[in-house]
């Protein structure tokens, strides 16, 4: 991978859940990590779902290799909020993760 194609500056996001003091669930994102990123657009499409257009945007991230990501948390790049489907270890001499994310229905 040639370090001049990442481009893009993404944030991983981590899901904490908290009780508040009515005994309900409260689900917060918080940054987790920060990283520079190749993006590369796979397919797009829209559908019709329950008589309304629905939209479906499915994205590949490519990044420096690290140990701590799993697919539990969601990608923001830009103001876009991502879902993340897989993160695949990649490379031989040169390491780096696939993350494959589709774009969350906003």
């Amino acid at each position: 991978m040639r370090p001049g194609r990442l481009d893009r500056r993404i944030s991983f996001q981590k899901k904490t859940v908290t009780q508040n003091s009515f005994g309900e669930l409260d689900e917060t994102w918080a940054n987790y990590a920060t990283v520079w990123a190749e993006r590369v657009q796979l397919r797009g499409r829209e559908y019709w779902q329950a008589k309304q257009v629905a939209a479906e945007l499915t994205t590949r991230y490519r990044i420096r290799y690290r140990d701590d990501l799993d697919p539990t948390m969601r990608l923001m790049d830009g103001s876009k909020t991502y879902d993340i489907l897989s993160i695949i270890e990649m490379g031989g001499r040169d390491h780096w993760l696939e993350v494959l994310a589709e774009a969350r229905a906003e």
